[in-house]
């Protein structure tokens, strides 16, 4: 890649149309070292998102926190944060300007931070150790060790999703702004199989020493990604863009009109309130995901077998990935959200039949393995069709604002479910008087409000034929997109 304006093999403008986007022009060649570039970075984020994912749950059970407090740690906390900084973040990225691009510096300066607060939560039960023995020493007693030690690790997930933000945020915005369009289902598709692949590999070798091995797993992950990542942000070039408009004056009322104006310009018509709504209703669903392990084993499957049925499934789906990722360029991310959905609901609702039925150990395994790989193809499709849907539907110009609107609607509405989530998973166990066997209503949650999802994406369907289809315009993208620069 030799500069952000022109990228060729050999100097020439030898680029189709295809290759292109805004003022950057790439070459076979330089179009192959951005996927490259971006994919490696995309393997250590997705490496770094499952680990802290996956094992916080298990960390957190070990000081015996109760499922609420799993769930305000990892899910309502994290997107309290969201809610009021992906707008801001959003906002003043679409406006940025510097000589390496928009987008990058925010990734570039968040990196190392996140780096350091994983590393600090691989030794958050030392942490909390030493705290013990420092508020001790005049010999009182007023907090336990496990409520001191959870303290910690949720002080540690505050900073680590505070900087985390800004690389969830910004990351997917600037595929946007550098992958041309007409390949961004097939880049999108390798890169759900390249992170499918770091998320099934973690799974598969590591997951099982979770709790026997924590700090030695952050702190691995946490160099990688430190590492990795750092190098795709100074290897990938951002285009020139157009100034962005004049800020209007900052008094008390002017900032109120701006805000009025944000709201009324990010829900300025029905497909653009419909398309939030698909999100935060799945999202809700999905609030139960950090309890799945839990489930697993309420129903006799041990850690290491529940970590290689996720990393196989997870193989299988980082195989189908680009194919399915062909058929969103061809038919459309609308029409095959909405397949993806239709599937994800009626296998929601295969996965309750553990409520109802005791299997013997054998029976189990193989139905958790067939509803597993039935959940691959579905899974797959959703996962090619989300990102291509906000991409296709939302202005260009104005991209970073209304997908900050978009992730502000969902963060309220997972905020919301998980706090509801966690109380409800705390009923049951005290109906079943602490029996794992409540965990089996994990589906059950799930399965409900999918079919909330599944109504909301067929009236985004109806929506988006009504505004031409395959000829859709982004409703006032007309008035408002810009150049980028050509």
């Amino acid at each position: 890649m030799k500069s952000p304006q022109t990228i060729t093999t050999n100097g020439a403008a030898e680029a189709s149309p295809q290759f292109s986007v805004g003022s950057l022009i790439y070459s076979r060649a330089g179009l192959f070292a951005l996927f490259g570039w971006l994919l490696w970075g995309d393997f250590s984020f997705t490496l770094m998102e499952t680990v802290w994912a996956s094992v916080m749950p298990l960390h957190l059970r070990q000081f015996n926190a109760s499922n609420t407090v799993i769930s305000l740690a990892l899910v309502t906390i994290p997107q309290v944060m969201n809610l009021f900084l992906n707008p801001l973040i959003s906002t003043i990225s679409d406006r940025f300007r510097s000589p390496i691009g928009r987008r990058i510096p925010f990734l570039l300066f968040a990196t190392p931070f996140v780096s350091g607060f994983l590393i600090l939560m691989g030794f958050s039960r030392q942490i909390g150790e030493i705290l013990g023995r420092w508020l001790r020493a005049d010999q009182s007693d007023w907090i336990s060790q496990e409520s001191l030690s959870i303290i910690v690790v949720c002080s540690l997930i505050v900073g680590f999703r505070f900087f985390e933000l800004f690389i969830s945020t910004v990351y997917f915005y600037l595929f946007n702004d550098v992958v041309p369009e007409k390949l961004m289902g097939r880049f999108l598709g390798l890169f759900r199989i390249v992170g499918t692949t770091a998320g099934a590999l973690f799974n598969f070798f590591v997951l099982s020493y979770a709790e026997s091995h924590t700090s030695v797993i952050f702190i691995g992950a946490a160099l990688v990604y430190g590492i990795s990542f750092s190098l795709m942000c100074l290897k990938v070039k951002e285009g020139s863009y157009e100034p962005p408009p004049p800020m209007k004056e900052t008094s008390r009322l002017a900032a109120l009109g701006y805000l009025k104006d944000y709201f009324k310009t990010s829900f300025s018509h029905r497909i653009y309130f419909l398309i939030p709504l698909v999100t935060a209703l799945a999202a809700v669903g999905n609030c139960m995901a950090a309890f799945n392990v839990f489930f697993a084993t309420s129903l006799g499957l041990s850690l290491d077998q529940y970590g290689k049925i996720i990393a196989v499934s997870g193989l299988i789906a980082a195989a189908m990935s680009y194919p399915v990722g062909c058929l969103v360029d061809r038919f459309h991310p609308v029409r095959v959200m909405v397949i993806a959905k239709i599937g994800l609901l009626v296998l929601a609702g295969c996965w309750t039949n553990f409520l109802f039925f005791n299997y013997s150990s054998a029976t189990t395994f193989w139905l958790y393995v067939t509803i597993s790989a039935l959940s691959v193809p579905m899974l797959a499709a959703f996962n090619a069709a989300a990102i291509p849907l906000l991409m296709r539907c939302f202005p260009r110009a104005q991209y970073g604002q209304f997908c900050s609107a978009w992730a502000m609607f969902t963060a309220i509405s997972t905020m919301i479910g998980s706090l509801l989530a966690g109380s409800f998973l705390d009923l049951m166990k005290a109906v079943y008087h602490g029996a794992n066997f409540f965990y089996r209503y994990v589906p059950v949650w799930t399965f409900f409000f999918y079919a909330g999802s599944l109504v909301a994406t067929l009236l985004l369907f109806r929506e988006w034929k009504k505004l031409g289809g395959d000829h859709y315009v982004p409703p006032g993208s007309e008035c408002t997109q810009v150049s980028d620069g050509e």
